[in-house]
């Protein structure tokens, strides 16, 4: 099922760049830069979590249309091709996709990335307010999608689900993911 591959790839990936954000923020090098406009700041970290999370799913679902929110963003770097990760999240795989959304191919999917939701409040130094979201879209209707928040006192707090089915875990350094459950 190319939507729960997927889904299990975008889990992993806004993990990973989860820890990209904690690691920038604990630098204190986060090269602000002002957009224009209000509130409309973009740091290193906006544009090294979209440089992890697109370069992945590129290679994981090249079939795939991947739309990130930074603009400014060069995926044929060496430093694009060493973020790469081919992780997943084997409990994703575990469970069988909706029937509803069995028969989507991977060229259907459309995948948005927004990889530091609250950037003035990263700025800000409000890690718990920041999210890595990542929407997976087909025929023009939302599919699934991955919240993940890296700032919480667990290094990060995970709800990812295809339409109809919830999953809400907590990790505490752990590698392993935690079940979906259906919602009602």
């Amino acid at each position: 099922m190319a939507l729960m591959r997927t889904l299990s790839s975008c889990v992993a990936v806004a993990e990973k760049a989860g820890a990209v954000l904690r690691d920038i923020m604990a630098s204190g090098n986060l090269g602000i830069v002002d957009k224009g406009g209000i509130n409309n700041l973009q740091t290193v970290a906006d544009k090294k979590a979209q440089l992890l999370i697109v370069t992945s799913l590129m290679k994981h679902s090249p079939k795939a249309t991947i739309i990130g929110e930074e603009d400014d963003v060069d995926y044929t770097t060496e430093e694009a091709r060493s973020l790469i990760t081919h992780d997943t999240c084997s409990d994703v795989l575990e469970h069988q996709c909706p029937d509803k959304l069995a028969s989507i191919r991977e060229e259907d999917l459309v995948i948005w990335v927004d990889p530091l939701d609250g950037t003035k409040e990263y700025t800000e130094g409000r890690k718990q307010d920041v999210t890595v979201l990542i929407g997976i879209a087909a025929h023009g209707e939302a599919v699934a999608g991955v919240i993940y928040q890296p700032g919480t006192k667990y290094r990060g707090r995970r709800q990812a689900a295809p339409c109809g089915v919830w999953s809400d875990w907590e990790r505490s350094g752990s590698t392993d993911c935690r079940s979906l459950r259906v919602a009602r």
